[in-house]
């Protein structure tokens, strides 16, 4: 058969010219689309606003309307209102008229999700041009941050490189690499730091940095005497080796554990023996261990293979919890034990708030719920069943291995650990196998099942490793960012225990990454009585406060020009005046007495609470035995924390809660923080005593006063404040001269009644008239006012008597009064007790 071949012509002649104008306008319309595909590119365009708007309800997990877009077979598949994308025509598919109606992203917790036209635009040529999605292409919603969520890309959870140090040239003669970071922002900007702090503002500053303490006056006058080039270090060094030292920085690391010496709840038990945790932890710091071993010993020293018994102590850490010995759910309760202890290793050690991944996937960092329970399951193979109240919640001696308060698996093999639908035990999904968090992509996640000759799971201990991995991203920069802290008074990140979306990034970064890099792996190798191993914290603490920036005044002369543009010192430009904490506070009232005791260690000393702080406790009588006095003069560290009953005197000046991990304790200033100083007896006691001490030292009242400025601020007083204080010790002389002196009369019985009709006025006096049995106690005490009273307590014991007709002193004894006593009506006490 023949075939024609035909051809088409234009009807008419063209021009050359024109025919290619033609021709080029065809082959552009013929390729429009092939342009509007190759325009737009999936990884850049698309995927982004996927994950930005869409994938938190429509993914593999939460699938919201039977809908998940991770991929292109998911996304034609639907959910319950059918494809998401027609084949034909694309234009009408409901994915993109939900978009254009303003039905989708629906608004978030009352506000609305903003979708831009740029990025409704994107969407529609997308669909225009075939809605192309690579091959094989699944979308996460944690691989990317967005402006709502943290991604794996989040910068806590990239690798840590240690960044080129700035230089400034020859002009710079700085050498501390801190001062290098810190200078190159004040450089860029025309600034420059304050200048440095004077001696003496600097060696206190250094002083109740390292040990909590104030300096001596004799430390002082060294040190101003001091003019050698390394004056300054040679303090650093000594503070750096004092037992003191580990007494301050374990303060912090307690607060950050949650230690209490009890069990919290109805009943409070005492955690028999924790006081050797708090010791432990003392000793590690003044020893300088590498943090890396902290955090074994802590996580997992009863797997380790040198095991002993400062290493299972160290597991403490995973009972310093609250306990309740009888939970009206006890299933529901061992899934909260589990909650607390992932919340303080994850809080403590990298920063992240794990636990809120436990009901569901993290709302805002890359945290899947998949993840809190591999994570949780190193910790279901402990004793978390409800079991014998004696051993509060723990493993027993025998299973320890020492009389200790610690923690144990109880067997190499544990029943699984399941997914719970909103964290509630009653609806358990899939089982899940035990792993690290995936958070972080260039680190092994996995955990392997214990070799052949383990008695436990080694999970804790395989969850360890993870943690001190030198290629971690987090326990590095989370720990140096503490030091920091702790020393300047706010962290280069200023959320310590938050790095993840909710917290703040860091104001510096490199210098963030510099130091963590340098705690890992140390390049400084000076000659130092410290050792310059990687992961030890005493050279990173000289490393700071050898820095100029940590030496800076906190007055700066361009002061309000400054602050104008940064007022949260961000840059640090200038130092931050930072107030006493509750432990230092009450630690330098005793040195300004002279009456700190320093002895180390052991169980706690209860001190003693104001009787109203008892009013709330269902048994006055036996809820508190407060330490004898003497015992009372420890640093604060070694205070008794009762968790239904914090010492007063510390919680109104900011101690926190012991229930939960705290990074950064509140600072706060309220009325009661003023009425504690003036009116508590303990800090009438340090007053009295102090003044005791200096009226004995010298009869000039400017001598004293002098005096009492050096002791309480370390400094003599300005002219006018010699002059104020002068006026003020007249004029209180004056009125307790006045109004309080009670002179000693011959008791007279006819005076007794006109002093009953008024009240009851006795005077006591310690040195006349009281009797005391063989421990001291108070037996008798007799008045020497007219009225001539007897109080008499018969049985010294301590009991609550609830009548009128007694006195009581401190909590402790109950005196009955002879003679004539008053009505109700008519009860006035007024004891002038000298």
């Amino acid at each position: 058969m023949m075939v024609r071949s035909t051809s088409w012509r234009m009807p008419f002649p063209v021009p050359r010219p024109a025919m290619n104008l033609v021709y080029g306008f065809v082959v552009l319309l013929l390729s429009t689309s092939a342009i509007a595909a190759e325009s737009l590119d999936f990884e850049r365009d698309i995927a982004p606003l996927f994950v930005r708007h869409c994938l938190e309800c429509h993914n593999d997990t939460a699938e919201t309307g039977g809908l998940s877009l991770t991929s292109h077979g998911r996304l034609m598949q639907g959910g319950e209102s059918g494809p998401a994308l027609n084949k034909e025509p694309l234009g009408d598919s409901p994915l993109l008229q939900r978009v254009l109606d303003g039905e989708m992203p629906p608004p978030k917790e009352n506000k609305p999700q903003i979708i831009t036209s740029e990025e409704i635009d994107l969407l529609k040529r997308w669909v225009a041009a075939g809605a192309h999605w690579p091959e094989g292409r699944v979308l996460d919603p944690y691989e990317r941050t967005t402006d709502a969520r943290a991604g794996r890309d989040w910068w806590s959870l990239q690798p840590i490189e240690r960044p080129e140090m700035p230089s400034f040239g020859e002009a710079d003669s700085s050498t501390n690499p801190i001062d290098a970071f810190i200078r190159r922002p004040l450089s860029e900007r025309g600034w420059q730091p304050a200048p440095p702090a004077d001696r003496r503002t600097l060696l206190r500053r250094l002083t109740y940095d390292f040990i909590g303490l104030p300096p001596t006056p004799e430390e002082y006058a060294a040190f101003e005497r001091d003019e050698s080039p390394d004056a300054y270090q040679q303090v650093v060094d000594r503070l750096l080796a004092s037992p003191q030292f580990g007494e301050r920085w374990g303060r912090y690391w307690l607060d950050l554990v949650r230690y209490a010496d009890t069990c919290g709840y109805e009943r409070d038990q005492e955690k028999i023996g924790v006081w050797k945790y708090r010791d432990w932890v003392i000793a590690a710091i003044n020893d300088d261990m590498p943090y890396d071993q902290f955090v074994l010993a802590q996580l997992a020293g009863d797997e380790l293979p040198n095991r002993d018994e400062s290493t299972v102590i160290a597991t403490g850490f995973l009972r310093l919890g609250t306990w309740n010995d009888e939970p009206n759910d006890p299933q529901e309760y061992k899934y909260e034990r589990l909650e607390d202890m992932v919340h303080a290793t994850s809080t403590a050690f990298l920063g992240l708030t794990v636990k809120c991944a436990r009901c569901h996937d993290h709302k805002f960092d890359p945290i899947p719920q998949t993840d809190y329970y591999r994570m949780a399951s190193a910790f279901w193979a402990g004793p978390i069943e409800p079991g014998d109240r004696n051993f509060l919640g723990g493993p027993s001696a025998d299973e320890l291995g020492y009389d200790v308060f610690g923690w144990t698996d109880r067997g190499r093999e544990v029943p699984p650990l399941h997914l719970l639908k909103n964290g509630d035990p009653k609806h358990p999904l899939g089982v899940v196998e035990p792993g690290q968090l995936t958070a972080v992509t260039f680190l092994d996640n996995s955990i392997s099942p214990p070799p052949a000759d383990a008695s436990t799971t080694r999970r804790r201990l395989q969850i360890a490793d993870w943690i001190v991995d030198e290629h971690n991203p987090l326990t590095a920069r989370v720990l140096v960012n503490r030091l920091w802290q702790h020393h300047f008074g706010e962290g280069l990140v200023r959320t310590p225990n938050n790095f993840g979306f909710n917290g703040n990034k860091p104001a510096h970064p490199e210098l963030l990454d510099w130091l963590a890099d340098e705690l890992m792996h140390p390049i400084s190798q000076e000659r130092s009585p410290i050792s310059q191993s990687p992961w030890t914290l005493k050279r990173m603490h000289k490393l700071i406060v050898m820095s100029e920036t940590y030496r800076q005044s906190a007055d700066h002369p361009l002061y309000h020009e400054y602050s104008a543009s940064d007022p949260g010192n961000q840059l640090w430009w200038r130092s931050e005046r930072r107030r006493l904490d509750a432990d230092a506070l009450r630690d330098s009232l005793l040195v300004a007495g002279g009456q700190l005791d320093l002895t180390p260690g052991g169980p706690g000393f209860k001190p003693t609470i104001d009787p109203e702080a008892l009013e709330g406790l269902s048994k006055k009588s036996g809820a508190w035995q407060a330490s004898p006095p003497e015992q009372q003069l420890r640093r604060s560290i070694y205070t008794y924390l009762q968790r239904s009953l914090l010492p007063p005197t510390l919680a109104v000046f900011d101690q926190p809660d012991t229930t939960l991990p705290c990074g950064q304790r509140d600072v706060t200033t309220v009325a009661p923080q003023a009425l504690a100083l003036m009116n508590n007896p303990f800090v009438h006691e340090r007053s009295e005593t102090l003044a005791a001490r200096l009226m004995e030292e010298s009869d000039s009242v400017d001598t004293q006063i002098e005096a009492a400025w050096q002791a309480i601020l370390s400094r003599p007083p300005t002219a006018d404040e010699l002059r104020a204080a002068v006026a003020h010790l007249e004029s209180q002389q004056q009125r307790f001269e006045e109004q309080l002196e009670t002179p000693k009369q011959p008791r007279d019985p006819d005076l007794a009644p006109q002093l009953l009709t008024d009240g009851l006025t006795l005077h006591l006096s310690a040195r006349d008239g009281v009797t005391t049995d063989d421990q001291g106690r108070v037996e008798s005490w007799s008045d020497l006012s007219p009225a001539g009273h007897h109080a008499s307590q018969p049985n010294a014991e301590s009991r609550p008597l609830f009548v009128d007709d007694r006195l009581r002193f401190e909590g402790r004894n109950w005196l009955a009064l002879d003679g004539q006593l008053l009505t109700s009506q008519q009860y006035t006490l007024l004891a002038v007790v000298t």
